[in-house]
């Protein structure tokens, strides 16, 4: 599975505002520090108004319902339950982060105040799609794309809470992050050989096997990369790993497109 290691609270995140009280980690664990300081959640009844926390960034952050917030955590309550059972979970939330304002209920709507807290994932989005604008730019300038693209790989220290167990309401945020995550190796990776930059691509393609060993597209385009540069041995050693994964984890062999570029490298 996908983890990078835990960043240290010493260094400041990638893109990260230590001038705002609230640090949130999500991308391959969960945290949360005050600037510097990591807060420690041990009693197992701090679980609830975790989870509701972790809810609120999953479904977006900003002017969430009370009501899909109730039903994603207490799906078994109704009505009036539920939305007492959410109010005792936002006040002791409250209290375990300790930062006036940070979260705000207006008009049935909670919201976590951007002007108040830090989240990687927010930080994250906005990286790739500054990336994703660059890239798309008729003549983008390598050092700002460079500089772009290693703050996206940066924050994404592994899948969207990391190894817990995924809940119904974490899905689909955890899977567009991943896609996007892939989606920008990939682009960055093939404007980088575009342009000559081998060992660039390189690089982000190895990155997007650590993500998905699955991803057939990776794997070629790597023995591709490699075949530019000469390395025949290390673009051979590519397609057994491809081959050896497909087939232990999948049952499959690698498709013919993966075959083409052996072949390629076997008769060169």
């Amino acid at each position: 599975m996908f983890e990078l290691q835990q960043q240290s609270f010493n260094a400041p995140a990638p893109g990260g505002r230590r001038d705002l009280p609230l640090q949130i980690y999500t991308l391959g664990r969960f945290s949360v520090a005050h600037g510097m300081e990591p807060i420690r959640f041990a009693r197992k009844t701090q679980r609830r108004p975790l989870q509701l926390l972790k809810a609120l960034i999953a479904l977006g952050g900003r002017a969430i319902g009370t009501d899909q917030l109730a039903m994603a955590l207490w799906p078994e309550l109704e009505g009036d339950m539920a939305y007492n059972a959410f109010e005792i979970t936002l006040h002791r939330l409250r209290r375990l982060l300790g930062v006036d304002r940070a979260l705000v209920l207006r008009d049935g709507l909670l919201t976590l105040d951007n002007r108040r807290c830090w989240v990687d994932v927010w930080d994250f989005e906005q990286a790739a799609s500054r990336a994703e604008t660059l890239l798309n730019s008729p003549a983008p300038d390598p050092d700002e794309l460079d500089g772009l693209s290693a703050g996206v790989i940066a924050l994404y220290h592994g899948h969207f809470l990391g190894r817990e167990t995924p809940e119904p309401w974490s899905i689909s945020l955890r899977e567009r992050l991943r896609s996007k995550f892939l989606r920008h190796l990939m682009d960055i990776a093939r404007h980088w050989e575009r342009i000559g930059r081998h060992e660039a691509a390189i690089q982000c393609y190895q990155k997007g096997l650590e993500v998905d060993d699955l991803a057939e597209i990776f794997y070629q385009q790597l023995m591709t990369c490699y075949q530019q540069l000469s390395r025949r041995s290390e673009a051979l050693a590519v397609y057994r790993r491809c081959r050896t994964t497909l087939s232990l984890v999948l049952s499959i062999a690698p498709s013919p497109v993966t075959e083409a570029i052996r072949r390629r490298l076997t008769q060169a």
